[in-house]
């Protein structure tokens, strides 16, 4: 007997008990009225007390079961409170490395062990554009740059010399400073300007190509064909001497300067404004060259 009440499925073992109080129940019920006779209870309405009396069990079940928190919720809120107490760290991404790249300026294979340039660049007939380099290690940094200037009417040229207005191309010492104005503060020598000033351009003197201080009517060469400086008003208030012909050959050019410009064409200088011209004289040292090139 044990072993076939084994057998029967528990639903079945649970439920039987259950309809049979049920039926029990409504025959009383039934008995208990004062009908001249009893109805029977249809076997419908029996299943239908059964079902409804078995979902009433099952649901006081599962409010006694929802009642008891399980494994898995417990669990579950502690995963949640984990998460939310513990934010989880974002991703680092490594900045990418970038290397800007600086290309040498035009003139870096032609002026030596030189660290400070003063560049001018060909824009065309008298015009021109000037700017100033220093060089640290291997590396050149740009100082002033794109500055408008004023060259020789046929611009710079490699073909220059006494009778021709053509700034020289090439690269070239700045070798002193002057002006009819006070010394700025300039890096390299510097004398003012007064009317014993001259620089000599008689191709025929042995002091051609340099500055020279004799009152006028007593110099010692052509002073028609020499400058006197002072005489040549405000573009000489600041200037630059460019070593252009250092070995003073007689014709192959003299006075060549950076100066004050007053907008027209030079007669082979570099010209540029007033202020641009104080703040390289301020930059210069003993070492700095010019370098020119038509383009």
């Amino acid at each position: 007997m044990v072993r076939r009440l084994a057998q029967v499925p528990v639903l079945v073992r649970v439920l039987c008990p259950v309809v049979a109080a049920v039926v029990v129940a409504v025959l009383v019920v039934a008995a208990g009225r004062e009908a001249p006779q009893a109805a029977p209870v249809g076997a419908s309405e029996v299943l239908g007390a059964v079902s409804t009396s078995t979902t009433t069990v099952s649901s006081a079940a599962e409010s006694v079961s929802s009642a008891v928190p399980t494994t898995t919720s417990v669990s579950s809120a502690a995963k949640s409170a984990s998460s939310s107490s513990v934010p989880r760290p974002a991703a680092v991404t490594a900045p990418a490395k970038t290397e800007a790249r600086v290309e040498a300026p035009w003139f870096a294979g032609r002026v030596g062990g030189a660290t400070q340039v003063i560049s001018v660049v060909g824009a065309g007939g008298s015009s021109a554009t000037l700017s100033t380099w220093q060089k640290s290690g291997n590396d050149w940094a740009q100082v002033i740059g794109g500055v408008a200037a004023k060259v020789g009417s046929p611009g710079i040229s490699g073909s220059y010399g006494e009778s021709s207005s053509a700034t020289p191309a090439g690269v070239f010492g700045i070798t002193g400073a002057f002006g009819r104005q006070a010394d700025p503060g300039a890096g390299v020598s510097y004398f003012q300007l007064d009317s014993s000033d001259w620089w000599v351009s008689d191709v025929n003197s042995p002091d051609y190509n340099t500055h020279q201080r004799c009152a006028r009517g007593t110099c010692p060469f052509n002073e028609s064909t020499s400058e006197n400086l002072i005489e040549h008003g405000a573009v000489y208030d600041y200037a630059l001497v460019m070593g252009v012909n250092s070995q003073r050959v007689p014709g192959a050019g003299s006075a060549f300067f950076v100066h004050v410009t007053n907008g027209a064409p030079t007669a082979g200088c570099v010209a540029v404004p007033a202020g641009t011209l104080v703040s390289i004289m301020r930059w210069v040292r003993p070492g700095t060259v010019i370098a020119l090139s038509p383009r």
